[in-house]
């Protein structure tokens, strides 16, 4: 997850916690003087497009602002020459519409909203969602809990879990008490982690910024997946799932400088159009519902070979994705011994293993 150039504390083990991630970014941001050039606690209110010309420089983008301590106050508007949208996509929660959700009596909450696991101690719990985020809430909580069940409507992937997790099927419905399943079975608990993913929300962009986020939660329609085609100095970061979201973003900052700074000449509108409905076509061709657009798993190296190609930079070192998929491998067998790996890179394309007591 390092960005490629500011290494993590080497001091550290490979698994650390959210705190060490802050403090990593902290230490990114005070090493290259960020902060001075960033206006914090103001909130973006909306973001609108005038249209003055063709081409790369020809919307202008009225900004209205306004203080995030006091949301009654009065907005200001200032006028940008280009626009990058960062908020991720890690803020909207999906919460799946099951029958009965209203009526559940326990906790209910989205893994977004998850810190701790104390307030689960010693009860009952149902996690749903069998990817990277479940499973990590899953392995937090086991260490308190009493019983975890943890529903995936597909076959699950995880083969060694702690002994007080039991996998179980997807959910149909909720009582007040509890859930039944999908194959019938009634379970009680106490409280429910959806770890069900996110939708992408811009709640700030204006329609006129030629950006739609479709019933099947892409947006579109972007070039590479960050250039804005309508209006090309709109652009936005990491808007995938199931990618290396540091090293991604990297190469998608270069490659949006590279844009802004005119080193590197966008094709027409048409071609662009063209090549995202040829994404789509590759997704399809894949098996994957169009939903799956913002989706590389291991098509990430395609992705980034693509980015580093079109910039004439330097590709990724091999071991990068070589670890990635490593570490995925590792963790399907056996969450909790693959959270004790330490990695060691011997560039440029392996890297070593050892095992630590803590994590």
């Amino acid at each position: 997850m390092a960005f490629l150039d500011f290494p993590f504390d080497e001091n550290l083990p490979s698994f650390f916690g959210h705190k060490e991630v802050l403090r990593y970014l902290n230490c990114y941001a005070d090493n290259f003087q960020l902060k001075q050039h960033i206006k914090f606690k103001t909130r973006v209110v909306k973001v609108k497009a005038k249209h003055v010309v063709d081409g790369l420089w020809g919307t202008k983008w009225i900004v209205e602002v306004q203080s995030s301590d006091d949301l009654s106050a009065t907005t200001e508007k200032r006028e940008f020459d280009a626009v990058i949208v960062c908020n991720g996509h890690f803020v909207e929660p999906n919460i799946p519409e099951y029958e009965g959700f209203n009526e559940f009596n326990g906790l209910k909450i989205h893994g977004r909203d998850y810190r701790h696991a104390d307030k689960f101690k010693d009860k009952t719990i149902l996690t749903v969602g069998g990817s990277l985020s479940g499973w990590d809430i899953t392995l937090d909580v086991a260490s308190v809990a009493k019983h975890i069940y943890l529903s995936y409507w597909k076959e699950h992937k995880v083969t060694n879990f702690p002994q007080n997790v039991e996998l179980v099927t997807g959910v149909n419905k909720f009582t007040e008490n509890g859930v039944v399943l999908t194959d019938g079975r009634e379970l009680t608990v106490d409280a429910v982690i959806l770890n069900t993913g996110y939708k992408h929300s811009f709640p700030f962009l204006s329609p006129d910024c030629g950006i739609e986020i479709t019933k099947d939660n892409t947006v579109r329609p972007l070039y590479k997946h960050t250039i804005a085609i309508r209006n090309p100095s709109l652009s936005f970061m990491c808007l995938f799932n199931r990618v290396l979201p540091f090293i991604c973003m990297s190469l998608q900052a270069k490659f949006i400088k590279a844009i802004l700074e005119e080193k590197l000449k966008l094709p027409p509108e048409e071609e662009m159009i063209q090549a995202e409905e040829a994404e789509l076509q590759k997704v399809l061709d894949r098996g994957w519902p169009q939903r799956y657009l913002h989706r590389l798993v291991e098509f990430q190296s395609e992705y980034f070979d693509d980015l580093t190609n079109h910039m004439q930079v330097e590709r990724l070192p091999p071991w990068v994705l070589n670890l990635a998929f490593f570490n995925i491998t590792c963790l399907l067998k056996d969450l909790e011994a693959a959270k004790m790996l330490n990695y060691e890179v011997i560039e440029p394309d392996s890297f070593k293993t050892t095992i630590y007591s803590t994590i």
